[in-house]
């Protein structure tokens, strides 16, 4: 099991972006509620799935750090055109769930994915209108799933000029996955 300390490193190292940046998006999730508290004392704070997606959601989609929880706010609800389905199991109905789906089922089918050609996933988060596209691929299967806002009566898209798309990949959702699993040994 990942603490939080552990999880802000490993992203950081695996997204190249600043130590320092990665651990204020994990303090702003933990201030607006979006990430497990620590335990006080001699008890080690662990990590859920779901911590990680956010910290994921968060370091790929926000523009400052400062809107660290609003971006999760924003993209944790998309909504699937179609969810994923994991034998029997059906997840990912929204891009939160999806993400925390993936990050449990990539590394618990480590096989799959050594090899690109054979076992792919892709995440895309899209801004400033926000969207996402989960692409995966194992063996002869494949899907795209678009992610978007829930459609609202009157609701008005924002025009701008200037996109940003960040992508990750099964590299990402692996290592982290296992790691806030606890299948591989972490250091404190």
């Amino acid at each position: 099991m990942a603490t939080p300390k552990q999880l802000v490193e490993k992203v950081a190292e695996l997204t190249a972006v600043p130590v320092g940046s990665v651990i204020l998006h994990d303090r702003n999730l933990l201030t607006a509620g979006l990430r497990s508290e620590g335990q006080r004392g001699r008890g080690k704070s662990v990590v859920t799935v779901e911590d990680a997606a956010n910290l994921l959601i968060a370091v790929a989609g926000s523009r400052n750090v400062k809107d660290s929880a609003e971006t999760v706010r924003l993209y944790s609800p998309l909504v699937a055109d179609a969810p994923l389905e994991f034998g029997e199991e059906v997840r990912g109905k929204t891009f939160g769930d999806a993400l925390a789906a993936l990050l449990e089922a990539v590394p618990a089918d480590r096989e799959s994915y050594n090899d690109p050609e054979y076992g792919s996933v892709d995440v895309w988060l899209f801004g400033p209108n926000p969207a996402a596209r989960i692409k995966w691929k194992v063996g002869e299967r494949s899907d795209t799933i678009d992610y978007h806002l829930p459609h609202k009566r009157g609701a008005r898209r924002v025009f701008a000029d200037l996109e940003f798309i960040s992508k990750f990949s099964q590299v990402t959702i692996g290592h982290v996955g296992e790691m806030v699993k606890g299948s591989v040994s972490t250091e404190s």
